[in-house]
């Protein structure tokens, strides 16, 4: 919710809540995951040995509880039915390792989101990033570590810098670590740094990551590919607020925030012993989700206005977006916003000759789809799934135009969707509203 702001309003989306009862009592499951297990982390911890650190997570959603389990050792069990993901619409027993939990969906229960449509550099009007911004409202200018979920392109690292720009921390470093791209002989020496003559190459003293970041935020991307051999340590170092050079006799303090990001199931990682839960819940401390761009077509507008914007040209943005919709309609977007953002600055670039925008995109679309290293993205079954999609949504927004005689509220009403995600479908298949 924004603050601050007479204008500002409440907007609201439903999901099914419930309730998880447990040996030792009852938790409320909400719309952000309920982890299930031993570790002290665990919001329904459960003193089982055969319940793994991390066992599954309970969260609610539109249609029930969604419980998934969390790469266990022995499983999440409903009846005799052993479950990775699935979702729970009635009273249900779950059996996790000898515990069993009762599980109850109840009634529709109402999520409110904010107002915003943007946070730092990041735009969106779908209620799952208008939730998320206002999470990241309320959590940035605290010093809670946070753990960024999200696929790869969905502007994870976006998140991380808008949150420290909005930090009392702005006036400090903002250090970005990609511990994925870490060589391990150099790992400890990048991340606590080194004294000189530590080890052959060690010409001079040199600060690591902790250090440089100090009064401001550390950034750990792909935070699930740090080596094991370093977590304890660094989960030492977070613990401290100190650090010890490789080489070195004494430690020096720190004053960082860290923020972390992952592509990984880092639960799955855990319970496989390749992640430490104790490292993973202190980084965890809030936990956010990018959702992937095909999950939120309706904010592609806004996007590709804040992309033209940034790149000089924003009277292109009805070029870019126009371009959009006709040749990409039923796209699903595998590369996320990184791949908008390619797209939609070269559209804009070229917007002064639109069929130029198509000459150019189209072939390098088509050399993409020719290129036998990369044939296998797109299948026959992708290509069918998009149109079907596409032939609903036409569909479906046709009927609801002409049921509601091109009433937009009436139906938003139907749908129960936003007005502005209404009309972004509207658009983008050329459906009169009346």
């Amino acid at each position: 919710m924004t603050q601050g702001s007479t204008r500002a309003r409440v907007l609201h989306w439903f999901v099914r809540g419930g309730v998880a009862r447990t040996p030792d009592g009852e938790v409320t499951i909400d719309v952000d995951p309920v982890v299930v297990g031993r570790d002290d982390g665990a919001q329904i911890k459960l003193a089982d040995p055969e319940v793994s650190a991390v066992h599954c997570e309970l969260r609610a959603v539109n249609e029930g509880v969604l419980v998934r389990d969390l790469g266990s050792t022995n499983g999440t069990f409903v009846g005799a039915l052993r479950v990775r993901e699935g979702i729970i619409t009635t009273p249900a027993e779950l059996l996790v390792g000898q515990t069993r939990i009762a599980v109850e969906p109840t009634g529709k229960q109402k999520v409110d989101v904010g107002f915003s449509d943007r946070f730092g550099a990041l735009v969106g009007a779908s209620p799952k990033m208008r939730r998320l911004f206002g999470v990241l409202e309320k959590v940035a200018s605290t010093p809670l570590s946070i753990l960024i979920l999200g696929e790869t392109g969905t502007g994870k690292e976006v998140v991380a810098q808008s949150v420290h720009e909005a930090s009392d921390r702005k006036g400090g470093p903002f250090v970005v670590l990609d511990c994925g791209s870490i060589p391990q002989s150099l790992a400890e020496s990048i991340l606590f740094g080194h004294e000189k003559g530590s080890f052959t190459g060690a010409t001079e003293r040199k600060k690591g990551a902790l250090a440089e970041a100090h009064g401001g935020t550390l950034f750990l991307d792909e935070l699930g590919e740090l080596p094991l051999d370093l977590q304890p340590k660094l989960l030492r170092a977070l613990a401290e607020r100190q650090v010890k050079r490789v080489g070195g006799s004494g430690f020096e303090p720190i004053d960082v925030r860290v923020l972390a990001a992952t592509r990984r199931d880092l639960a799955v990682e855990m319970n496989a012993g390749r992640f430490r839960s104790d490292l993973y819940f202190r980084i965890a401390q809030v936990r956010v989700e990018l959702p992937a761009l095909r999950e939120r077509l309706g904010d592609l507008p806004l996007l590709v206005e804040a992309i033209c914007k940034r790149a000089g040209r924003p009277g292109a943005a009805a070029v870019v977006e126009g371009w959009i919709d006709q040749r990409l309609a039923a796209y699903d977007w595998p590369g996320n916003v990184r791949e908008l953002v390619n797209v939609a600055e070269v559209a804009a670039t070229l917007a002064d000759t639109p069929e130029a925008i198509d000459d150019v995109l189209t072939l390098a679309r088509d050399a993409i789809a020719d290129d036998p290293r990369r044939r296998g993205q797109q299948t026959a079954f992708a290509e069918a799934k998009r149109n079907a999609v596409a032939t609903f949504e036409r569909d479906y927004f046709s009927q609801l135009s002409r049921g509601a005689k091109g009433n937009v509220s009436e139906m938003a009403r139907q749908s129960g969707m936003e007005r502005h995600h209404v009309r972004a479908y509207l658009r983008k298949y050329g459906i009169e509203k009346g």
